[in-house]
C-alpha cells in the first residue's frame, strides 16, 4: 500500500516550509490535515493578495486513455503496487485550488502530468505507455479535493529535454464544468544539464514562460522548491496555490459531488457497491468515506462479480440500479462514490 506523507500548514503570515514524515498511517494523516485546516477554511482567506492563476496551453503529452495507470492517485513516485520506486529526487508540491474570492473550492479534480528523471512523457500512441520511460514512475496522479480545497502530489523533480525548462503540467476542472483549464508550473533554479553545466533553458528564457504578459502571474507559477527538513535524500518541496478566475458549479445529484455506500461483502472476497446511477453521469469509487474526497487512490473495479477488476471509472448508460464489485476492502465498511456530470472531462484529452 502506498504511503501518502502529510505536511504542517503553513501560518497567516505566508508559505511555511512542511515536513514529511514517514510511517504515519492515513488515519494519522488524516487527523492532522483536519487539525491543521482551521486557518484554510476561512472564506476570502488573503483574498486581496490573490491573483489568477494563467492557463496554459495542455501541451503535446497529456496521456492518452490507455497510458493512464488503473491506480490513478496522488504518489507518482511508486507505479501501482510496486515496491520500486521512480528514479530522481523526490518532490512533494501542495496547496489549494480558490476562487478568485479566495474560497476554498470543494470537488475540483486536480491532474499532473510531467516528464520523468530523464525527461520521458507517460504518452504513447503505440502502447499502454512510452517504453522510453522509467517503468517504475506513474507519469500521471490526480487529487480529488475536500472541502479546504487542499491537494498535495508525490513525484520526481522532472528530467530537462530540448527546447523547454523543468516544468510541471496542471489539469483543474471545477465542479459542475465539463472542461479542464490548463496550466504550468516552472521552477525558480539555475537548472544544470547531466554534466553540471548550466542548461540552455531556464525559467528565465523559455518561451512558453516568456509568453506570460503579466508578471504577477508568471511569479505565481514560477515555485520556489527547498529541502524536506531531516531528508537524507534530498527531497524538495514547494506550495502552489491554484486560484481560478471561474465559478464552481456544486453539482445536485444525488448529493453535492458524491455519495456514501455500504459494500457488501461476497463470498469470493469481494465487495459489491450499489446504488441508483443516472445515464450520462460518470462514476469513480474510493475506499473511505471520510477520506474519499481527498482522493487516495480511485479504486479499480468490476461491473460484474465474476471479471477481474479492470476500470477505475464508469460511465452509467441508462437510469437505474448500478451494481460494481470491487477488490479492495472499505476502510470505515462504507465506500465513496464521486459522480461527475454528463460531458464532463473524464481524465482523457
Amino acid at each position: 500500500m502506498k504511503t501518502h506523507l502529510p505536511v504542517r500548514r503553513r501560518p497567516a503570515g505566508g508559505h511555511r516550509a512542511f515536513g514529511f514524515y514517514p510511517r504515519l498511517t492515513r488515519r494519522r494523516l488524516l487527523q492532522a490535515l483536519v487539525a491543521a485546516s482551521a486557518g484554510f477554511s476561512r472564506p476570502g482567506f488573503w483574498a486581496e493578495a490573490l491573483t489568477l492563476t494563467p492557463a496554459v496551453g495542455q501541451g503535446p503529452f497529456y496521456p492518452l486513455p490507455q497510458n493512464i495507470p488503473l491506480d490513478k492517485d496522488n504518489d507518482l513516485v511508486k507505479l501501482n503496487d510496486s515496491l520500486t520506486s521512480a528514479t530522481g529526487i523526490v518532490t512533494y508540491v501542495r496547496g489549494r485550488v480558490l476562487d478568485r474570492s479566495g474560497h476554498p473550492v470543494r470537488g475540483a479534480l486536480v491532474e499532473l502530468w510531467q516528464a520523468d528523471a530523464a525527461g520521458q512523457y507517460l504518452y504513447s500512441t503505440q502502447g499502454v505507455r512510452n517504453p522510453a520511460m522509467d517503468p517504475n514512475f506513474a507519469g500521471f496522479g490526480q487529487y480529488l479535493t475536500g472541502s479546504t480545497g487542499e491537494f498535495l502530489f508525490r513525484t520526481i523533480k522532472p528530467g530537462l529535454y530540448p527546447s523547454r525548462a523543468r516544468h510541471l503540467h496542471w489539469g483543474i476542472t471545477l465542479p459542475g464544468q465539463t472542461r479542464r483549464t490548463t496550466t504550468q508550473t516552472g521552477w525558480r533554479e539555475v537548472a544544470l544539464d547531466a554534466q553540471g553545466h548550466r542548461a540552455p533553458m531556464q525559467s528565465e528564457n523559455d518561451g512558453l514562460f516568456g509568453s506570460i504578459q503579466d508578471r504577477a502571474q508568471l511569479d505565481s507559477i514560477l515555485l520556489q522548491f527547498s529541502r524536506v527538513p531531516g531528508s537524507s535524500a534530498g527531497e524538495e518541496q514547494a506550495v502552489w496555490d491554484y486560484v481560478s478566475g471561474f465559478t464552481p458549479l456544486e453539482p445536485s445529484y444525488p448529493e453535492p459531488g458524491g455519495l456514501v455506500v455500504r459494500g457488501e461483502r461476497l463470498a469470493n472476497r469481494r465487495f459489491r457497491i450499489t446504488f441508483r446511477a443516472q445515464a450520462g453521469y460518470s462514476y469513480e469509487v474510493y475506499g473511505n468515506p471520510a477520506m474519499g474526497a481527498l482522493s487516495w487512490a480511485a479504486l479499480p473495479f468490476a461491473l460484474n462479480e465474476a471479471s477481474q477488476p479492470d476500470r477505475n471509472l464508469h460511465t452509467a448508460g441508462t437510469t437505474g440500479r448500478l451494481d460494481l464489485y470491487v477488490q479492495t476492502p472499505p476502510e470505515r465498511s462504507f465506500y465513496f462514490v464521486a459522480f461527475r456530470l454528463p460531458g464532463a472531462n473524464l481524465g482523457t484529452p
